[in-house]
């Protein structure tokens, strides 16, 4: 178990609802997958890369509304020579697996969630 912490340092998360509106295979790489998540206005595009290739077709991705942590700061990493920028992170779960969540009633992009 992680140490816990003050709830204050939680509430730093924010943690939005985003529809991937496309995904691509990231050569050289048998984990990642760059996706294009809008996030409603106030936010917009951005490009994330979640390592779930393993388990998730990308045409099994597109038009999905999936929780994300929207405040992290942007990731740089250079795969082949080519770098690439990773502007959050997808919310899964999952031990030796990850699993993606499903929310019970569409909620529009951009959305907090708490």
């Amino acid at each position: 178990m992680k140490p816990q912490i003050p709830f204050s340092d939680f509430a730093k998360l924010d943690i939005r609802i985003g529809e991937v509106r496309g995904v691509e295979e990231v050569e050289g790489s048998n984990k990642l997958l760059k996706l294009t998540v809008f996030f409603g206005d106030e936010i917009g595009t951005r490009t994330i890369y979640a390592g779930i290739k393993q388990w998730y077709a990308p045409e099994s991705l597109v038009g999905r509304k999936l929780g994300f942590v929207v405040n992290l700061e942007s990731k740089k990493f250079v795969i082949n020579g080519i770098e690439h920028t990773s502007e959050g992170m997808l919310v899964a779960a999952g031990v030796g697996e990850a699993v993606i969540y499903h929310f019970d009633k569409d909620l529009p992009p951009g959305t907090s969630l708490h």
